[in-house]
């Protein structure tokens, strides 16, 4: 399923793996459930707000690695939504 934060999800889970964590562990640092990290890295939602900071100390994010992940994130959703073609209408 494609969302709409891949390129935040691929650094995101990437970061994990490099740092040793299970997503479960991850979750249970962050206190969220573990299904929630398992979206993230699957590119379907971000993090909340109130979860980065621990993300960015926990994982040893680049802040501007982390920035730039999600402006490309932004720019390929608006560009789907800007550029989106219409589909023709069939005949008859």
């Amino acid at each position: 399923m494609k969302g709409d934060f891949q390129n935040l999800g691929v650094y995101l889970k990437e970061k994990r793996l490099n740092e040793g964590f299970t997503q479960t562990e991850l979750s249970q640092s962050l206190k969220v459930h573990v299904q929630f990290v398992s979206n993230w890295e699957r590119g379907l939602c971000a993090p909340p707000s109130h979860c980065f900071h621990h993300l960015i100390d926990v994982l040893k994010l680049n802040r501007e690695h982390l920035v730039s992940a999600m402006v490309l994130d932004s720019k390929r959703s608006i560009e789907e939504k800007v550029f989106k073609k219409k589909k023709k209408a069939k005949a008859g």
